[in-house]
Parts: structure tokens; C-alpha cells; sequence
């Protein structure tokens, strides 16, 4: 028999995990699903939602955002460009400086992919008490803190 603490853990671990692969798949499948953007991958559409948060963006922004490095960025900005989905922007007083912006099919792919996650988070929440909303909300923003932590100092999880 296992103590309640090893219990909680290895729930929580295979919940977390089992969420983590759900989300992504149905993410996925809902970017197939798009009228504009179904020909995006899982992390051209991440992409863009982070360039929509708020344009134009310098690429070091969008990289250090994604966590990635700015020439794996810039490969994956010319693939959008390409495709339509965003725009460099030279600034006028600097020539070096390049900022990224969606094009309206980009905006459009984002509003819609926006509305997948707005539809499953409503979906969650509608049989919920005030009380679960709060719940949720508090437990997902203790893990986005914990995580957010942990890749600042560089880490995949905490150290004991």
C-alpha cells in the first residue's frame, strides 16, 4: 500500500501528462479544422499567437517568448511570410531592426484559433460552480507560476 502523498503524486503526474497529450492533440485536430490556417503546424500556430499578443514585435521578443533561439525564429518567418500568415517590418530609423506583424490572413487563422480554445474553455467551465471557476483558476495559475519559474532559472522542474 502507498501513503497518501506518493498517491497524490502519481494521480496528479498521469492527470497532468494525460491533459498535456489531450490538449495538444485536440489542438491539432482543431488547426486541420480551420478555414484559414489549416495548413499550420501545431508550432506555426503558437507562432502567431504569440506575435497577435501584441504587434509589431521585434524577433528577439517572439523568440525569447517561444523560447527559442532567433535564427530557428527567423526560419520559421519565412515560412509564414511565404505563406502569407505575417510581414517584416524594417523600421525606417534603423535598418537592422526588423519587427514581425500578422497579414490579415494571419489575423484571421488567430481569430479563429482563439475561438477553438474559447469554445473548450467555456465547454469546461459551464457546469462549474463559482467556487470550481476559482479553483481552476487559482491551481492553473500556481502551475503556469511554477513552470514559468523553473525555465527562467534554466530548469525542467524544481530541484529538491
Amino acid at each position: 500500500m502507498i501513503d497518501k502523498e506518493t498517491y497524490y503524486l502519481k494521480k496528479l503526474k498521469s492527470q497532468f501528462l494525460n491533459i498535456f497529450l489531450l490538449a495538444q492533440k485536440s489542438e491539432d485536430m482543431a488547426i486541420k479544422d480551420l478555414k484559414t490556417g489549416s495548413d499550420l503546424s501545431l508550432s506555426e500556430m503558437h507562432t502567431l499567437v504569440v506575435i497577435g499578443r501584441k504587434q509589431p514585435k521585434a524577433m528577439s521578443e517572439v523568440a525569447s517568448e517561444l523560447m527559442i533561439s532567433v535564427s530557428t525564429l527567423s526560419i520559421a518567418i519565412s515560412k509564414l511570410e511565404s505563406r502569407g500568415y505575417v510581414r517584416r517590418i524594417k523600421s525606417e530609423s534603423d535598418r537592422r531592426v526588423v519587427r514581425i506583424t500578422l497579414s490579415a490572413k494571419g489575423r484571421r487563422a488567430l481569430e479563429e484559433h482563439e475561438q477553438f480554445y474559447f469554445d473548450l474553455i467555456s465547454a469546461y467551465m459551464q457546469d462549474m460552480t463559482d467556487e470550481e471557476k476559482k479553483e481552476a483558476v487559482r491551481t492553473l495559475s500556481h502551475i503556469q507560476k511554477l513552470l514559468t519559474t523553473q525555465l527562467k532559472k534554466g530548469e525542467a522542474f524544481p530541484q529538491p
